[in-house]
């Protein structure tokens, strides 16, 4: 299935509606970019809804996974990746610090619960290590996969949370997907951090 010229200014953003994903797609709105939006709002589940999404993709050539719910992001990259190897398509992951070993931080219980949060870190590892081994496997393939994992974002999800940290606004995040979509460079993997030392 080859993606078709004509579409070089079509993004995806899987989980629009806000925080890290709204910034994506304001973002490339002024970009002049058709910008199809997905979730749950539009009836678009990252869960339940994958087959509707994979139909939504045909003609974009930039993707960006932002959405969160359990396995949702690991199992539509696997589709994705089944899909669209060869095919001439960017696709961006949302992951998370908190799926890093030196990212997790289990004394946050303020809103999470511990088993919920330990779930979250545990599921963002397992992606993570995902797009890393499926970087290698597209090293000769025309699709790339980047993981973009940022430390706290101000959103609605971590209000109440870690708020002795300096917390990144979602328009940093996009600009890092957007670094990472039309970067000249091989990029894997961008760790954003406030104030990173």
């Amino acid at each position: 299935m080859c993606m078709k010229q004509e579409n070089k200014n079509k993004i995806a953003v899987i989980g629009h509606t806000r925080g890290i994903g709204k910034a994506i797609s304001d973002l490339y709105k002024i970009k002049k970019y058709k910008v199809v939006g997905l979730s749950k709002s539009n009836g678009y589940d990252i869960v339940s809804e994958q087959e509707k999404i994979m139909q939504q993709l045909e003609g974009c050539n930039l993707v960006v996974i932002n959405a969160h719910d359990g396995r949702g992001q690991l199992s539509l990259l696997k589709r994705i990746y089944g899909m669209h190897t060869f095919d001439d398509m960017k696709v961006a992951v949302i992951t998370s610090t908190s799926g890093t070993d030196e990212g997790a931080d289990y004394n946050e219980f303020k809103v999470w619960n511990k088993f919920e949060y330990v779930q979250y870190c545990e599921i963002k590892k397992e992606l993570i290590e995902y797009i890393k081994e499926l970087q290698e496997e597209l090293v000769s393939k025309p699709l790339s996969v980047y993981d973009i994992c940022p430390d706290v974002v101000d959103t609605d999800m971590t209000k109440g949370l870690w708020e002795h940290l300096p917390k990144l606004k979602a328009q940093e995040v996009a600009e890092a997907v957007r670094y990472c979509f039309e970067s000249t460079f091989n990029v894997n993997k961008i760790v954003i951090q406030k104030n990173a030392r």
